[in-house]
Formats: C-alpha cells, structure tokens, sequence
C-alpha cells in the first residue's frame, strides 16, 4: 500500500503544483486536474479491494491521511471551479462575493469543531471508531453523511477530513483572491517576481520553517494561520505542501531533533558568520 500511495503522491504533487491558479485558464485546469484526481482515487480504490491492509494501524492511516488528501483535494478543485464559474464579471462585485463563500468556510467549521479539533490536536484515541471500516455500525451521527459511498471505501469520517482539508485550502485561496484585489501598488512588477523564484529544498523543510514563523508571531503579529502562511508560501515559492499539518505531526514523532531544518540553518548561519569574522581580520 505504502508504494502505491506514495507513487501515486508523487504524480498528484507534479500535477497540482503546475496548475497557476491566478492564470486565465484556471476553469480548464481545474477540470483536468478534476478528472485526473477522480482517476487517482479510482486506482487506489481498486487497489484496497484487491489489496488486504496488513493490520489496523495501516488501515487507520489510511482512511485518516492518505485517501483523505487526494479526496480534499479533488473536494478543493471541485469549489475552485464552482466558485470561478460563478465569479461576477464586474470587478466591484468580486470581494463582495468571495467574502460569501469565505463565510461559509467558517459556518462549515463551526459545524464540525469537536472534531476539527480532535483531528487538528493529533489526537489518537477514537481513531478505530473515526476510521476503521465497520465501526460505526447503524449510528447517525450529524457531523457526517455517509452517502452512498461503497463501505469497503470509506468510514465516512475519512470524507469528513477531506472535507476540512479543502475547506482549509479554499479558505485560504480565497483570502489570497481578495487581498489582490485590494493590492494598489506592485501590481505589474509582482507577478513577473513571484514566477522567478522555487523552493529547492525539502517540503518537510518548508513546514518546519513556516511553523518556526508562526510560534514566534513574525507575520501579523502572530494572527496568522498556519494554512494561510502556508498558502503564502506555496505562491510565492510555487510549491505545493501539502497537508501542512499531517508533515508537523510527523515531525513531532521524530525520534532526535525535532527541528532538523532550523538546527540545520543554525549551522549555516554560525558558518557564515564565522567565516565574516575571518575575512576582516
């Protein structure tokens, strides 16, 4: 399982990352990626059918992280494409309208909090009820809806996560749309540096910088949210992380340093420092 998945990661990574969603062909890439996606999950579905999990622990990781970011990101594509087909034509009228749909973002967290919170936190103790085929039994829980999703695919709250992927993503696509629109200066000098620059290093180097930035409240005084700054930094470095906060969980686990990449930029600093000092001797 853990070969396929991550095979087909990879080339879901290549091809988000070249969709420019402040292009003009926005609408066609959202439904080729759309397709693509749908593609994606069908593959890895036919694979779970035919491919037994090994014990309970890859089975929760499975229906907890892995289908639900493919899925959250279909899910996400799918509003993208909704919300720009509907998009107003006069200009006045688009913040206006991207405030709604923000709006509902925020009316969608406020439905599930409890369990934004439990899947947010980490936390691991009603993990083989949420994503566990089978556990759920006859119960009607108001926070999910089922549908008509085969049971060998999904415990319903693997689409709940998908859910609040997306709704984290597109909540922060839509703050990036609206403080475009309200940019007065830089407006033809920005996009030409923005499509200069890629980051070269890791993904997991990138989250561990964007949270080191947050914890220390660096950007708006620490008002900030993470996937907001994430997205930030997947625009301006053309770079697509991810789930932000399932690499963060992973870095808590790591069994040395927490925080390979800023030790790491420590070094490099001290290095060149040192290596100043000399210099002016």
């Amino acid at each position: 399982m853990q070969n396929k998945y991550q095979e087909m990661k990879r080339e879901t990574d290549r091809r988000v990352s070249a969709i420019d969603l402040n292009g003009k062909h926005i609408i066609e890439d959202c439904k080729a990626i759309i397709v693509f996606l749908k593609e994606q999950l069908t593959g890895l579905k036919a694979h779970v059918q035919t491919v037994p999990f090994c014990d309970e622990t890859e089975e929760i990781d499975f229906f907890k992280y892995k289908k639900p970011a493919l899925l959250g990101r279909l899910i996400y594509f799918h509003e993208i494409l909704r919300i720009e087909s509907q998009r107003p034509i006069g200009e006045d009228e688009l913040d206006g309208y991207y405030e709604k749909w923000q709006e509902k973002q925020k009316l969608f967290f406020d439905c599930h909090v409890a369990f934004f919170q439990y899947y947010r936190s980490g936390a691991t103790y009603m993990d083989r009820y949420f994503f566990l085929r089978g556990k759920q039994g006859n119960t009607v829980d108001i926070d999910i809806c089922h549908q008509d999703d085969d049971p060998e695919f999904s415990t319903g709250y693997d689409y709940l996560v998908a859910r609040i992927i997306a709704m984290e993503m597109l909540y922060a696509f839509l703050t990036t749309r609206r403080r475009a629109l309200t940019q007065e200066t830089g407006e033809t000098q920005l996009p030409s540096l923005l499509a200069e620059h890629r980051w070269t290093d890791k993904k997991t180097a990138a989250v561990e910088l964007i949270y080191a930035i947050h914890a220390a409240g660096s950007i708006d005084n620490g008002q900030i949210g993470i996937i907001e700054l994430a997205n930030l930094f997947e625009i301006v470095f053309h770079i697509d992380l991810g789930d932000v906060y399932r690499l963060f969980i992973n870095m808590r686990e790591r069994k040395n340093s927490r925080t390979v990449y800023l030790d790491y930029m420590k070094e490099k600093i001290q290095k060149r420092m040192d290596e100043t000092d000399d210099k002016t001797l």
